[in-house]
Formats: C-alpha cells, structure tokens, sequence
C-alpha cells in the first residue's frame, strides 16, 4: 500500500469497525517500556514527526544518549484512538521494577503522573488508589524498545523472556520490539536473540535527535510501517471474543498475586539469612567457649 493509504488506515482506526465491534474497548494504548537510556521518549519523537510529517521537535523531552531520565507516564495524543505511552526505564529488571512494568502494561496505574518505585505492598496501594483514574477500555500494546548499541549479558535473553511472557498474559499481545541505532554492528545479533525468545514483531530505527534530526526516507516508512503494525494487531487480537471489564479483573489479581508472591519470597530469603547469621554467631560463640575453657584446663594442668 502506498504511504497515504497506510496513514489513511492509521488515523481511521476505531474498535467500532472490529468485526466484533469494539468490546468494551476504545482506543489503543502503545505502551512503550524497557531499560534507563534505550531510546524510548527519541522513539516518541520520532514517531511524532513522522506522523505529523513536520519538522523534528523534542516532544518527549530526551536525554542524550544513556541518560533516560523520564520519571513520568506521560502520554502524547498520536490520533483519536492511539495514544502513545513513555513509562520510566529500568536500571534492572528486579522483582521490584518488574512489578511496576507489569502493572503499567496491565495498565492499573494513572496516566500523566510521577512514578516512583514501591517497596513492600506500597505498590498495592498505589494500584488501589488508582483504581477510579484507569480504564478498561484501553487497549494495551506493550512496545519493548532496546539500544543495540548494548551487547547481551548473560542471563539477559531469558530475563526477557520471562518479562515476554508475562507481557502476552497480562495484555493479550507478544511485545512489539523496537531497535534503536540500526545501522550498529550489534544489530543483527539483537536481532536473532528477540526471535530466539519468540518475538514476532520488530523494527530496527535511527531516531531523529537533537543531533541528528533531518528526515530520512527509511526511519519515515519504518515508522509508518510500525504504526500500521500496532493496529493490523490490535484488529487480530479483537476478532476473538473479549470483555474488556473481566480482563481488567484478571490483570489486577494476576499483579497483586505477582506482589504476593514476591514479598513472601523476599520474607522467605530474609528468613533464611536470619537463621544464616544466627547460627554463625552461636558457633562462634561456641568457639569462644571452647577456647576459653581450653585455656582454663591447661592452666590448671601447669599448675598455675
């Protein structure tokens, strides 16, 4: 299809020419996620420019390249029914940051507000207080956006693959990955590892930047190609039967289980360290007495 068609379909997406209709669900959420200085709020910029076809402008508010700074789930108003989501990265992909990622993507937390990682159950509580601020009705699309500028480490390819798959649970959706820097000599290697952990979309981009903002043919129809992805997908997934309000439900008591289960392990492994350093200072308090009473016998023996 030509470029115009492309935008054509794009901008006239709506849930209500679903061949189910819209099943409770109104617009599309692209929720963009991954680590700290990867590309995310560049990828926004770039999509904005594109789609807008002007001149770039720094909408999102990136960093340099490395310094992800965004503290915020901001969104920015792409059409009337896509929106596009920038959620703050992660330093590591802990127990604690994971949880965040997965009540963004199950979308139980509000939009356009600071977020602050939660220790303990104080992510419950945020979840709880959200709760009148969030929608069934948005439609999530989990967009995974990776640097190839930064080799695997170990360990690297099934810590995705468990964030993956619990993505597809929570959303319905396997993530969408975007490459950064494509033109690095990283990028087929990145490339391979996502196939290896079952992805079945992505697509390798040069963001526009402050220090590199003139319009390129390819990163236009990457991106035009991207968004028209986003929507082939969300009309794909909408064709089987779905209850917008029931998958709510299912989101939320799969994270707070998530967060159950994460504190009981956590008390489990304080537990066990606990008893670690208790038993090391019994035996060194044995030790002590040993030695002592050591002393005291060989004392007595040389008459002393």
């Amino acid at each position: 299809m030509e470029d115009e068609e492309l935008r054509r379909k794009i901008r006239d997406f709506t849930f209500d020419k679903c061949k189910r209709g819209n099943q409770g669900f109104q617009r599309i959420l692209l929720q963009l996620f991954g680590y700290l200085g990867h590309g995310k709020s560049s990828f926004i910029n770039t999509v904005m420019c594109v789609w807008s076809n002007s001149d770039y402008k720094n909408h999102a508010n990136a960093a340099g390249a490395d310094e992800g700074h965004t503290t915020e789930r901001l969104t920015y108003q792409l059409t009337k029914n896509i929106v596009l989501v920038d959620n703050r990265g992660c330093s590591k992909m802990n127990t604690y940051e994971t949880g965040e990622i997965f009540a963004q993507l199950a979308n139980l937390l509000p939009l356009d507000k600071s977020v602050d990682w939660s220790h303990g159950f104080g992510l419950v509580d945020r979840i709880v207080e959200a709760e009148t601020h969030v929608k069934a009705s948005d439609f999530t699309i989990p967009i995974f956006v990776y640097s190839v500028t930064t080799s695997p480490t170990p360990g690297l390819k099934e810590e995705l693959k468990d964030i993956f798959c619990v993505a597809k649970e929570l959303t319905k959706v396997v993530p969408i990955v975007v490459l950064t820097h494509r033109n690095h000599e990283n990028n087929t290697e990145i490339q391979n590892m996502f196939r290896d952990i079952g992805v079945e979309n992505f697509f390798s981009i040069e963001n526009y930047t402050d220090k590199n903002p003139k319009k390129k043919r390819e990163t236009h129809e990457a991106v035009i190609r991207f968004l028209y992805e986003v929507i082939s997908d969300a009309q794909f997934r909408d064709k089987q039967p779905r209850d917008a309000d029931q998958e709510m439900i299912d989101r939320k008591l799969f994270v707070l289980n998530y967060i159950h289960q994460r504190e009981m392990k956590l008390h489990e492994a304080n537990l066990a360290r606990q008893k670690d350093v208790e038993n090391v200072r019994m035996e060194q308090a044995f030790r002590l007495r040993q030695q002592e009473e050591e002393a005291r016998i060989q004392k007595k023996s040389s008459g002393i």
